[in-house]
């Protein structure tokens, strides 16, 4: 089996269409400008059936993010706001925004 390991900007993959069997981003999606742009970019560089798994913070009807998590709550006295920048998603959006891009299952 080859394996190899890579670093790179998810907007911008250096690798071919279709060339990829499998891709992980480890709490991550929260973190992209443009989530959007990324799974496209994603769903672009995987060979079809291509797996791709990831994870990331949720938020759900009930709760704001990472600070609603009751173990975390006295951190958000120590942090401050959560930074804006960051985008949190219903495990729904989540699965709208990858099936919108192309990815299934």
């Amino acid at each position: 089996m080859n394996l190899a390991l890579v670093r790179a900007d998810i907007s911008k993959l250096p690798f071919a269409s279709s060339s990829i069997d499998a891709i992980h981003a480890g709490a991550a999606i929260h973190c992209w400008p443009s989530p959007s742009n990324a799974i496209a970019e994603i769903s672009r560089v995987l060979k079809p059936g291509g797996v791709f798994v990831a994870t990331t913070f949720l938020s759900t009807p009930t709760n704001s993010g990472l600070f609603s998590i009751d173990a975390l709550k006295p951190l958000k006295q120590i942090v401050g706001p959560v930074n804006s920048s960051y985008n949190f998603f219903t495990e729904g959006e989540l699965e709208d925004l990858c099936r919108s891009c192309g990815l299934v299952s």
